[in-house]
């Protein structure tokens, strides 16, 4: 359960190059230096679900975001720590007090042959807004001055065919982390009826729908040669099946498990290490409305905060933690600007101490979505809230759930957030800033407006990350919201190989050794 519909770019860590596992989670080796050989020239992918398009322009599902990746790629990258470097721009330089930003491209070509320029960014960028393309990432050009189909981007020029300036109606450090997102993915512009030539690692040979891909590597790539030469990707919508396909050794990879499964699978500890779950960009707290909840001051708040152990909420209500990771930041791993802060530990016989001292009455309305998920974790929070403070806590599944929220009905509830870009704003703005669209709290601080404020106009990306940090700092210790957990993605692979996951999707084809 969302607090919106996403558009499943929260996936677009499928960009990233190294290990973001999470701590206690079964890794593999990190990324291999230079000098060693892959051990493996032809690897086997096995996925749940076909990719819907390989236009990036209309990428919004994870396998096409996930295979796109290889495909295309955008003036900028991630790195392993999320922060923006340079991709088919090899410099940039930021003036104008973060208004004006100019991109020197390198010298790269697309699958296609032709040569990439300047002015293929502002003919695929115009294509993406086109009403008649029907993108459905077009908000992703917000920091440009355009979000809705049929808007223009009148500031971005091609000053020849090497150098790119983009003119913004007001600072956003958010740009350099959407550059390397779909939307901003640069095509031959030759082939924008079918645009399916990028500059990646990787080409599409066949495209078997419903069955199957076969991709191998771009010789004339300007990054580094790929070890792994080909790639297969099978699709097997049939989970036992594909979880066949893997024990059997067909497979390298797979991903796309229920929590049984995996939990099963995981019984048999030789098993284990083949196990490995990445940290996702979404985000489950229990929030308090600052109208319908105000009945719950910060000793109350504090108090519930105490009486919610995180670990046992995953195991039990999270397939023994297969799906999820304990909370330790309203940001979750995936997102940069990740801290794993000391929250609020667990402590039931401070919680009912808190609660008497409040004089609290005894009884605690829980508000959530029908979800099965949500569900789950809501009934093991009213057994651990009711346990540690004598409180009854009664659930409120809510079939409204988001008008309700919206208008202010819900006085505690569980709410998740999934980032559509691994960058803070994406979750900070929507949920604390004031009069934010998905600020469910009704939180009205002008502290935190401030900082958030700052940190979008900062230029430098470190101080806009830990602008965005002090931001979520003044709401958590408020314990106006309560991170839950954060979720996972699991992935099963083959004894032997080393994938430097990274989160999302979770790794790159040409990283596999």
């Amino acid at each position: 359960m969302d607090g919106r519909a996403s558009c499943a770019v929260g996936l677009a860590l499928a960009l990233l190059l190294s290990s973001c596992n999470l701590p206690g989670t079964p890794t593999s080796s990190a990324s291999a230096s230079p000098g060693n050989t892959s051990r493996v020239a032809h690897l086997q992918v096995s996925e749940a679900e076909d990719a819907q398009t390989l236009d990036p322009a209309l990428i919004d599902d994870p396998t096409s975001l996930a295979i796109g990746s290889e495909l295309f790629q955008g003036l900028t990258r991630l790195d392993p720590t999320l922060r923006p470097v340079p991709s088919l721009a090899q410099s940039w330089e930021i003036t104008a007090a973060g208004r004006v930003y100019t991109f020197h491209l390198r010298a790269a070509k697309y699958q296609s042959g032709a040569t990439v320029q300047a002015q293929d960014a502002v003919t695929a960028w115009k294509r993406v807004l086109a009403p008649e393309t029907g993108s459905p990432l077009t908000t992703f050009f917000a920091p440009l001055g355009a979000r809705y189909p049929g808007d223009s981007v009148t500031g971005v020029q091609a000053v020849d065919a090497k150098t790119l300036v983009l003119r913004l109606p007001e600072p956003d450090s958010s740009l350099l982390t959407r550059l390397a997102l779909p939307p901003y993915w640069l095509v031959d512009p030759a082939l924008h009826g079918a645009p399916t030539s990028g500059s990646g690692p990787y080409h599409l040979d066949k495209w078997d729908r419903g069955h199957g891909l076969h991709l191998s590597a771009f010789s004339d790539y300007w990054g580094p040669r790929p070890p792994v030469r080909n790639v297969d990707i099978e699709i097997e919508p049939d989970s036992a099946k594909r979880l066949d396909r893997f024990s059997s050794g067909a497979v390298d990879i797979a991903h796309g498990f229920t929590g049984p499964q995996l939990l099963d699978f995981a019984r048999d500890p030789q098993r284990l290490s083949q196990l490995h779950k990445v940290a996702n960009t979404r985000t489950t707290y229990l929030g308090f409305n600052t109208v319908a909840g105000s009945g719950y001051g910060p000793p109350e708040r504090m108090a519930i905060a105490q009486a919610i152990d995180r670990a046992r909420l995953t195991d039990v209500a999270l397939f023994g933690s297969m799906l999820a990771a304990p909370a330790t930041d309203l940001i979750p791993p995936g997102v940069a600007g990740h801290l794993s802060r000391s929250l609020t530990p667990f402590d039931a016989v401070a919680a009912r101490t808190g609660l008497d001292q409040a004089g609290f009455p005894g009884q605690i309305g829980l508000y959530f979505s029908t979800n099965a998920t949500v569900g789950r974790v809501a009934r093991d929070l009213q057994d651990q809230i009711s346990s540690a403070t004598g409180r009854t806590v009664n659930l409120h599944p809510t079939g409204d759930f988001f008008n309700r929220a919206a208008l202010d009905q819900l006085p505690v509830f569980i709410d998740t957030w999934s980032a559509d870009f691994p960058y803070p704003s994406d979750v900070l703005d929507n949920l604390l800033a004031s009069n934010a669209q998905f600020n469910n709290l009704r939180l009205s601080d002008p502290r935190i407006d401030a900082a958030l404020a700052a940190a979008k106009a900062a230029p430098k990306w470190d101080d806009a990350i830990k602008g965005y940090q002090s931001a979520e700092e003044m709401a958590l210790a408020d314990h106006r919201l309560i991170p839950l957990y954060s979720g996972v993605e699991p992935y099963l692979v083959k004894r032997g190989l080393q994938v430097p996951f990274s989160g999302g999707i979770a790794f790159r084809w040409e990283d596999v050794r």
